[in-house]
């Protein structure tokens, strides 16, 4: 079977592409675009900000299955991996860049589903099924999206209810091991009350074997959701929304990509030969085309979401007066591999476990983490017609937002052993104002007031052990045996305004310009993996945590929207500048004294500043063209004082500093100037699709295909040389076979045409076990070629 399937697959390459459902239209001209992301329905047209919507034909024909896949469609975004975790979001390369060990802290994209937020710990919009579109708004949008939009929004939008019956059916298989199903139903109960419900569920491996277990990690994705839609009178909208889905991997997600050679784990550039790295790593080869690792461990992370919703769209007169009541929970358990070594090293080390056969080892290589994330949102909002002089939309928000976490590590040199609570409120006030005070201008007004209360509690038990790399002139040292149990509890509360103006121009009656100004802001936050520490002679007491500064931001945007020649082209471009004053960094901080560096949140300036393009072209009844560009320059323009890389010599690392703890000197770098993390200064997407009818049978044949390019990044915050992500693209193709006559359709698609190995995230936090410069790296899931086979179909308009 697999072999057929392989054949066929590879008759089609030369005419595969992506399979666009839009293909069968009336005439050449554009479909128009709607998105919901600022509290109400607009015309994308006429939206006087940056936006990208990505549609459920352009997630289906590039197999996208995980919101990381918006990279390759949405050149401003950058993602980091979401295997096993969360995911840091980047839009025009600015992101906290947060640890996933680091809860309560935003990354500074503000992730929605159906226009609730989602708590930044969670993975609730992590997987892309039962999507309708998605909408990315890019830059600052704290005026509507809140204390956690510093940098953007993207808003997954699930499919409604239907007043026709409707319904679909969707299987994908691939020669990687890869299986997805999902369905959809949706109709009328009454005449009042309409339904739907969608399920799902897929297993698919990721390009990253386990050498020492002989399997490859994969992840398995299942979940329902229903809706129900009351319309008891022509005013009034009730919607009940409910959703259970599991998310659970199986196998590690990072690969070693650089070692310095010859040293060993542990012990540096000397030690017993089992800790070497031809033993500990045995069949790897250790570069920027590994995909393989080594380990005894059984990592995996299993995540369970609960989350349901009511809605409330009331219209009186000419208002309408809406309501959005949330409530999610998930529940997160993760078993990650320490080191990814092939040996449970620190027993050998010690003798462990080599007496009584039933009696354990006492460390596995292992840590564990438990996530317990609770959100509580109400929005009430009031919103007049679009379509007159003078439009406003009113609005209160609130949202608690909780974590409790417990982490462990059985290592005794890095024993970690901690209980951790955030728990984020916020009360909001917005408002927004469209004035049309001349025949072809508008001026666009907003304004928030947010009250933020942030608050902790901290529980922890650790010892730390510290080993020099090269250059580094510090001695070995081994501290805190004797750590005691120590807690710490704080609250923070603080008052922001923030708000926008545009002056938007009316060039003809299907284009338009406009020029923005926003101020924006990121609230106090904890660093939640900051470490404790009692009072010594050589040490002060550090048994609170002193928050981080505000974040505030400064934007401005020109852009112009418009629809040409009789709307078959649609060109929509914008110049953007963003400041960032106090920006939120989390970096690993190599200066301390121990075997694992703890993160550390600090404040830097930061600035982005590019050029967006958006384009497609309907060239004829049949083809459709697009090309979506970003350049970025997204830098930091005040960071000094920042850790240096583990090994970084000198000039560029300056020792000096002296650790309290060991007495040797430690070393900072000046990142002014330098690149931001996983910030390529230039992407773009190119994509076709063309229809061909065919005559003889009742069928139309589709090809297309898409084309991601990004250039070069720097993927980490200390500019490590070796987790540079080189310049590379990945071309996607298929070829669909659709039925006129039913709703069949048939796909065959092969993606990364080029096999080319890439990599979504680049570490080096184990550079202090290694004693050295040490890199591992998260392989996409597209980072070998493989080909698929998917078969749709359906009835009503969902076919």
């Amino acid at each position: 079977m697999n072999s057929l399937y392989r054949r066929l697959c590879l008759g089609a390459v030369a005419a595969i592409s992506a399979n666009g459902a839009n293909a069968q239209v009336a005439d050449s001209r554009l479909e128009e675009v709607v998105i919901t992301t600022q509290k109400r329905s607009e015309r994308l047209a006429d939206v006087a900000v940056s936006a990208s919507v990505v549609g459920s034909d352009a997630i289906a024909r590039n197999n996208i299955s995980d919101i990381a896949d918006l990279n390759k469609l949405v050149p401003s975004v950058n993602l980091n991996g979401t295997f096993n975790g969360r995911v840091p979001m980047g839009i025009r390369g600015v992101s906290t860049v947060s640890n996933e060990f680091t809860v309560g802290l935003t990354s500074g994209v503000a992730m929605m589903l159906d226009g609730v937020p989602i708590p930044s710990d969670s993975v609730a919009a992590n997987a892309l099924e039962d999507i309708a579109s998605i909408e990315v708004l890019k830059g600052p949008q704290s005026t509507l999206g809140g204390r956690t939009a510093a940098s953007g929004v993207i808003n997954v939008i699930t499919r409604k209810p239907s007043r026709t019956l409707t319904g679909n059916v969707s299987a994908t298989l691939t020669d990687d091991s890869e299986y997805r199903l999902s369905g959809f139903l949706s109709g009328p109960i009454s005449d009042a009350v309409a339904y739907s419900l969608s399920a799902y569920g897929s297993k698919r491996e990721w390009p990253v074997k386990n050498l020492t277990r002989d399997r490859n990690s994969n992840l398995e994705v299942y979940g329902l959701r229903g809706k129900l839609l009351f319309s008891p009178t022509d005013n009034l909208d009730i919607t009940l929304a409910a959703r259970v889905g599991r998310n659970d991997s199986d196998g590690f997600n990072f690969v070693y990509t650089y070692l310095t050679p010859g040293y060993h784990l542990l012990t540096g550039a000397g030690g017993p030969p089992f800790l070497a790295q031809n033993v500990l790593l045995p069949g790897v080869t250790v570069n920027k085309q590994n995909l393989s690792y080594t380990s005894p461990v059984d990592s995996y992370a299993k995540i369970k979401d609960t989350d349901a919703s009511v809605s409330i769209d009331y219209r009186i007169g000419d208002l309408t007066l809406g309501s959005v009541t949330a409530y999610q929970r998930e529940n997160q358990e993760n078993v990650q591999d320490l080191f990814a070594v092939n040996n449970y090293f620190f027993n050998l080390l010690t003798g462990a476990g080599s007496g009584a056969p039933n009696t354990p080892p006492p460390f596995f290589n292992q840590q564990f983490q438990k996530n317990h994330i609770t959100q509580w949102s109400e929005e009430i909002k009031l919103a007049s017609p679009t379509d007159r002089d003078f439009s406003y939309l009113l609005g209160f928000f609130y949202s608690d937002s909780k974590v409790v976490e417990n982490a462990s590590r059985g290592l005794l040199p890095a024993l970690y052993n901690v209980d951790v609570t955030p728990d984020s409120k916020t009360y909001d006030l917005y408002g927004r104002s469209t004035w049309k005070f001349a025949t072809d201008y508008s001026l666009i007004t907003g304004l928030r007031f947010n009250s933020d209360k942030v608050a902790y509690s901290l529980n922890e038990k650790g010892y730390a052990a510290f080993f020099p790399g090269p250059g580094d002139p510090r001695p070995p040292v081994l501290v805190g045996l004797n750590y005691p149990a120590m807690s710490a509890s704080g609250s923070h509360t603080s008052s922001t305004l923030v708000g926008d103006v545009s002056l938007q121009k009316q060039l003809q009656k299907n284009s338009m310009a406009y020029l923005t100004y926003a101020r924006g802001y990121s609230p106090e936050a904890y660093n939640t993996t900051e470490t404790l520490t009692p009072l010594t002679a050589v040490t002060p007491a550090k048994l609170a945590l002193a928050p981080v500064k505000k974040e505030s931001i400064d934007h401005f945007e020109l852009g112009t929207k418009g629809d040409y020649a009789n709307g078959t082209v649609r060109l929509n471009a914008s110049l953007f500048y963003t400041k960032y004053k106090d920006f939120q960094v989390q970096v690993f901080d190599r200066n301390s004294a121990t075997i694992n560096p703890p993160l550390i949140l600090q404040s830097a300036g930061a600035e982005t500043k590019g050029i967006e393009l958006d384009t497609q072209w309907a060239a004829t009844d049949t083809l459709r063209l697009g090309f979506n560009a970003a350049y970025v320059d997204a830098t930091f323009t005040s960071y000094p004082g920042a850790p240096c890389y583990f090994g970084q010599p000198s000039p560029s690392c300056v020792y000096g500093n002296i650790d309290p703890i060991s007495g040797s000197s430690t070393g900072t770098q000046e990142l002014s100037g330098k690149t931001m993390p996983n910030a390529p200064k230039f992407k773009f997407n190119l994509s076709f699709d063309q229809k061909v009818p065919l005559s003889s049978i009742p069928y139309d044949l589709s090809f297309g295909g898409s084309y991601s390019h990004r250039s070069s990044a720097q993927m980490l915050v200390d500019q490590n040389p070796q987790a540079v992500q080189s310049a590379f693209g990945i071309l996607n193709l298929d070829v669909a076979l659709k039925s006129r006559n039913s709703p069949l359709t048939v796909s065959l698609f092969v993606n990364n045409v080029f096999d080319k190995v890439y990599y979504v995230d680049m570490e080096d936090f184990w550079s202090g076990p290694w004693a050295s410069n040490a890199v591992v790296s998260q392989p996409a899931r597209d980072a070998r070629r493989y080909f698929g086979l998917r078969i749709s179909t359906g009835f009503g308009s969902a076919r």
